[in-house]
């Protein structure tokens, strides 16, 4: 077999699927960036992100045609877009048969056995690609072993061989991802997409501080694609990265991505303590915060450090929900104050919710829209119960016959869950009609989130009707 020499990575375009004001955004250039540096010196490198430049299929073959690569690493983050990472695949295939493709990503890690049906897909890298991927390619040029750990692949007889994912103990050990790979600006100077967890002031820098989760909910995928044991970055480490970014790119805000950034206090002061010493004069807001873990010297490190919004998961109003399925453990009677101490501050606390589960009765929904309108968020985001495949929600909707339509399908916009009480149709009608009652009824209340996501009243009115007419059955 030809060695490998040349490597490309790719993120595919999702509008080759369909285009979702919900859904559809630039996504961020770490993640190829990382697998990148781990290559670097080894092969030559290109990368190529479909999705950020809008580029169409002919254009995406040309870049094949011109850079000749022996090997196609493709990621893909979302199931819900899961056909385009077969498009990919099948140009690659196209212009060179002999090109070797490996998928990786959320969707490949969870739904590894549909992925390598595709005859034009060669291998998969579940979980952690930053130790795999270099294995992997050694391994093809006869210079290692087979991976011992992550990477799915069909035998001489067309037997599915999957190994248990890799998942990277200490982050520590990893580099910065190389962003001259890349046109770092084109990703740094606007927001993905609109939303009030995206900063306002550019250029600005997307944080990842910890992976895996140690919780648990029934409807997320974490736990399969990074483990239930949380492996954080030290502190250290995360504020010296972010001092890096405003050195070298002149950031001037930053998002901490990850949904356990928080989730240890100790750790959260220590990073907080070490960024307000840092005196690096940025904006941040945090799209993942375990309100339970929080309190008032958290809250106060936080707005003394920049921190304009916090993203606080509470899922449900109800007791029952919370505790026999979900299995989060929120003290619903506590939340109100924490949001208090942490708008004291100054800081904009937007509160996630979820509805539909199943099982879940008719008034236990009324109950958590209830709840989500009196906590004293600012911003109440409502979404429909997803079963996604790997997760507990997944296997108990499965066991109660309780999944609509396809059950591998995913579409964030509307509920695939039906119950005695409650129809697909019902949940996503009244999740995007309380979203847009809860929010928008006071003018005080929607100019304020209008400032938060850096838009106009008008803009925001824009998107609210867009959203209603989104609604299509």
């Amino acid at each position: 077999m030809k060695k490998i020499k040349r490597v490309m990575l790719v993120y595919p375009n999702q509008r080759w699927f369909k285009f979702d004001l919900t859904t559809t955004w630039d996504l961020s250039p770490y993640t190829l960036c990382m697998l990148a540096t781990m290559l670097e010196g080894k092969y030559e490198l290109a990368i190529v992100d479909c999705q950020r430049y809008g580029l169409t299929q002919e254009q995406f073959k040309l870049r094949l045609e011109e850079f000749k690569p022996d090997c196609v690493g493709i990621s893909l983050l979302t199931s819900e877009y899961a056909a385009i990472l077969d498009t990919c695949a099948h140009i690659v295939k196209k212009v060179n048969k002999n090109i070797i493709t490996i998928a990786g990503g959320v969707h490949v890690t969870t739904q590894y056995f549909k992925v390598i049906e595709n005859k034009d897909i060669d291998y998969c890298v579940r979980g952690e690609g930053e130790r795999v991927l270099p294995q992997l390619l050694a391994y093809l040029n006869g210079e290692a072993d087979f991976p011992t750990k992550g990477v799915v692949y069909r035998d001489e007889k067309k037997k599915i061989v999957a190994l248990p994912p890799d998942l990277i103990e200490d982050l520590d050990s990893l580099p910065l991802p190389d962003y001259e790979l890349v046109d770092y600006r084109a990703y740094v100077d606007k927001k993905p997409r609109y939303g009030v967890d995206m900063v306002n002031v550019f250029p600005y820098a997307r944080i990842l501080t910890s992976r895996g989760c140690p919780f648990g909910c029934c409807f997320c995928q974490v736990k399969n694609i990074s483990g239930a044991r949380w492996r954080p970055r030290s502190a250290k480490k995360v504020i010296e990265e972010i001092g890096y970014l405003k050195e070298k790119y002149g950031i001037k805000s930053f998002i901490i991505e990850d949904d356990n950034a928080f989730v240890q206090k100790a750790r959260t002061k220590e990073m907080l303590l070490l960024l307000k010493g840092a005196n690096l004069r940025l904006k941040w807001k945090a799209a993942g915060v375990p309100v339970f873990m929080m309190d008032e010297e958290i809250f106060k490190l936080m707005a003394d450090t920049g921190c304009e919004m916090i993203g606080v998961a509470i899922e449900s109003g109800s007791e029952r929900i919370l505790k026999k399925i979900i299995k989060k453990p929120v003290d619903l009677k506590k939340v109100p104050g924490l949001i208090q101490l942490a708008k004291k501050q100054g800081i904009f606390v937007a509160a996630n919710f979820i509805i539909g589960f199943p099982g879940e009765t008719w008034e236990e929904i009324r109950q958590t829209l209830k709840y989500a309108e009196a906590c004293g968020a600012d911003y109440c985001k409502i979404y429909n119960a997803q079963p996604l495949i790997g997760t507990e929600l997944y296997e108990i909707a499965k066991k109660m016959n309780a999944i609509v339509g396809d059950e591998n399908a995913v579409n964030w916009r509307y509920g695939r869950i039906k119950s005695d009480e409650f129809t697909p149709k019902d949940i996503s009608i009244l999740r995007a009609y309380e979203w847009d009652r809860i929010n928008f009824t006071d003018p005080v209340r929607l100019a304020k989130i209008a400032a938060i996501m850096g838009i106009s009243v008008n803009e925001l009115n824009q998107i609210r009707k867009a959203t209603r007419d989104s609604l299509q059955f």
